[in-house]
């Protein structure tokens, strides 16, 4: 099979050309977008972030250079034409007036000027989302204000303001027994910690894992001051202490303890720790992994899709699935066997895939909501 050159030619151009708008790209809007794979999925990336930075008016502040993205108004697929449209100068958007795509033509009846919008509905009368900007143009042009969210809703009648009977508040409201809850769940997991300047750091960091993992807005100073009533509380107990008087009913019990017969007391007290004795088995690296998964109920989902593409798939197309989350198998919160058993867990399976030829490595944290789950991610070596 033979390649003329004026075909080599255009490949060539057309990959130097796409290679500059994805440089383009990484300059204008940096590591948010990957522009990485094929270049309309990076460009439908790219129309799905500017939308977001319209909705926030921050879409002004983007200056992609002219040169670059102008000679993609003729692409193929419309989805790069829209991209285009939307940050070329207004000088460049002649050509895109007759455009077969009804996205596309919005983008240009929105910054052409308003005759040529009105020409565009005339040539395109089917075209709804078309005469729906241009009505919106022509109320802008007429002077009428679009209005204001932070604006008052009136009546049925339109006769006075409803005031603050429409008004919801920002978040959830989190009652104070929830706020009792947490600060008593932060003392057990801080420990001693909690009562040396620790206050105001824990309850930062956890207000901000609640609203970054599940978006409820904790009142970080409702909590900090359910936290130090609580260890106020603590403190105040510490002082009414009987140190004698606890100490004579600690010898009691010992003695008590010490008339039971010796040998019962394996049956009475001696409990089975599925834990321990996974640490103390002498298993296979996979034997191990399958254990684990039945003594912390570890349940599993597919790879991620930004981390699916780096995988080699040699001998085995099937998608990976990856632990995502656990539970302890006791409610004494995480002890030092519990986390030697879990990176013993993660290794193996690590290393598991570490033979297989794929670049994955797993790891462990605990679940910011909740001290007797564990959260497990995966990441590329």
């Amino acid at each position: 099979m033979r390649l003329r050159l004026d075909d080599l030619q255009r490949i060539a151009k057309k990959t130097i050309e796409e290679t500059a708008l994805r440089a383009e790209i990484s300059r204008v809007l940096g590591p948010t977008i990957i522009t990485d794979g094929k270049i309309e999925e990076v460009v439908t990336a790219v129309n799905e972030h500017i939308d977001t930075l319209e909705q926030l008016g921050r879409a002004g502040r983007l200056d992609f250079q002219a040169s670059v993205v102008s000679p993609f108004l003729g692409y193929a697929d419309p989805e790069v034409r829209k991209f285009a449209a939307r940050v070329v100068p207004e000088k460049y958007l002649g050509n895109l007036v007759n455009d077969r795509d009804s996205r596309v033509r919005a983008i240009v009846a929105t910054r052409m000027p308003l005759e040529a919008a009105r020409d565009m509905a005339k040539r395109f009368p089917k075209d709804d989302q078309l005469r729906s900007i241009l009505r919106k143009r022509k109320l802008q042009e007429a002077g009428i204000s679009k209005p204001k969210v932070q604006d008052e809703p009136f009546d049925l009648n339109g006769d006075k303001r409803l005031g603050k009977v429409l008004k919801t508040p920002k978040g959830p409201e989190l009652s104070d027994a929830w706020y009792e809850q947490m600060a008593h769940k932060l003392m057990i997991d801080y420990d001693q910690n909690i009562e040396y300047c620790w206050e105001e750091l824990a309850c930062k960091r956890y207000a901000s894992s609640m609203k970054a993992t599940c978006g409820i807005e904790v009142d970080q100073a409702k909590l900090l001051k359910a936290l130090k009533d609580m260890i106020e509380d603590k403190e105040d107990r510490a002082l009414e202490r009987n140190a004698l008087k606890e100490t004579l009913e600690w010898l009691d019990g010992q003695e008590e303890l010490s008339d039971i017969n010796e040998c019962a007391l394996p049956r009475i007290f001696e409990e089975a720790d599925d834990v321990s004795e996974l640490v103390g088995s002498s298993l296979s690296p996979e034997q191990y992994v399958e254990r684990a998964k039945a003594v912390f109920c570890i349940r599993e989902s597919q790879l991620p899709a930004a981390i699916r593409k780096y995988r080699l798939s040699e001998g085995n197309p099937c998608a990976v699935s990856v632990p995502v989350i656990g539970v302890l198998p006791h409610s004494f919160g995480f002890r030092a066997v519990d986390e030697r058993a879990l990176d013993t867990f993660v290794e193996s399976w690590s290393k598991k895939q570490s033979l297989a030829g794929e670049p994955l490595v797993l790891t462990w944290s605990v679940d910011p909501c909740d001290a007797n789950r564990i959260s497990f991610g995966v990441k590329l070596q």
